[in-house]
């Protein structure tokens, strides 16, 4: 199994959730990129002398108000934060269910079969974003999931969310079950939060660097301009960049997600260790294989928990 790739493990319903949610990240991000130029450009032309700098101001502001309409009425934000906390819970019950982590473990503790078990919890993630507004492809699976029988009503039939993959990896022993694992899913995911923290954290600094600098820039041009170096009202426009810039960074949240980032990225560097050491011929392999990869899946979700979280809240914050 060592050709086992994340992407061929994950079933439809992740990549429907995902696709959805990275359009509502596309669309949000260039609605709020061209409100804060447009408002940039208003402020600009607004501080020229003469009529046609003065329509070209008001263009400008007209052109902001219908993007804050669109984004109002499109609400964006909505789908790319409900799509990815949909696509992050599937992930992590695919997860569960190929390695046989949780209540994975054969046989599964509360239901008398692992596939059942998995529809039991795809129901509920379905049951919170199924029904929503901002995600309507996922009703179709929704109304899939109800026509399978299953197990339990004596059919053979597999479960329509269940992959191949992830089937082939179940059956495996657990020595495959965790190499596919850390490769895939625990090193992968780190590597991608310790790429995340460190872009966070560089752009975080040049927002920083950009707050102290325009002002400075500000000060240096209302001294130039009370000795009459020049006429054009430059402050105003100088204060709309630095506010600009200050609206963007809190729109990404860049210094807490380089922190977030990084703790992830740490948790999930020790729950490697503790699972590379791991004795897979030892009695009691298998129950501990299903706690220590339930406590990294659990490290992942709670990352994408309290962004999630500080992203709603955020959202509440800044008037569309």
């Amino acid at each position: 199994m060592g050709w086992v790739r994340e992407d061929e493990l994950l079933p439809e319903l992740f990549w429907t959730a995902d696709s959805s949610s990275l359009q509502g990240q596309r669309r949000s991000i260039a609605l709020s990129r061209w409100e804060l130029l447009l408002l940039v450009a208003a402020a600009a032309a607004g501080s020229a002398d003469g009529n046609v700098w003065a329509w070209v101001a008001a263009f400008a502001y007209l052109c902001t108000v219908g993007l804050a309409a669109v984004t109002s009425r499109q609400n964006p934000q909505g789908l790319w934060y409900e799509g990815r906390a949909a696509a992050e819970s599937v992930k992590t019950l695919s997860w569960k269910y190929a390695v046989r982590a949780d209540a994975y473990q054969p046989p599964p503790k509360t239901l008398p079969d692992a596939e059942r078990l998995y529809d039991v919890q795809l129901g509920g993630i379905l049951g919170q974003f199924g029904t929503s507004r901002a995600i309507p492809q996922l009703n179709r699976v929704q109304d899939e999931l109800r026509s399978w029988q299953g197990p339990l009503a004596g059919r053979p039939a597999h479960h329509p969310q269940i992959t191949e993959t992830m089937r082939q990896l179940r059956d495996q022993p657990l020595a495959v079950r965790r190499d596919v694992y850390l490769r895939e899913r625990v090193r992968t995911q780190r590597e991608w939060y310790r790429n995340k923290a460190r872009h966070c954290a560089n752009a975080s600094r040049w927002a920083s660097l950009l707050g102290i600098a325009l002002p400075l820039l500000g000060l240096a041009l209302a001294v130039m301009r009370a000795l009459d170096y020049f006429s054009y009202d430059a402050l105003g426009t100088v204060s709309a960049v630095a506010a600009s810039i200050s609206a963007w960074a809190q729109l990404r949240q860049y210094r807490p997600q380089a922190a977030a980032y990084s703790l992830a990225a740490s948790e999930l560097a020790v729950i490697d260790v503790q699972l590379g050491q791991l004795e897979v011929e030892s009695t009691d392999a298998e129950e501990t294989w299903a706690r220590l990869a339930r406590d990294a899946e659990d490290a992942i979700s709670r990352e994408h928990t309290t962004w999630q979280a500080r992203r709603e809240v955020r959202s509440l914050d800044v008037p569309s």
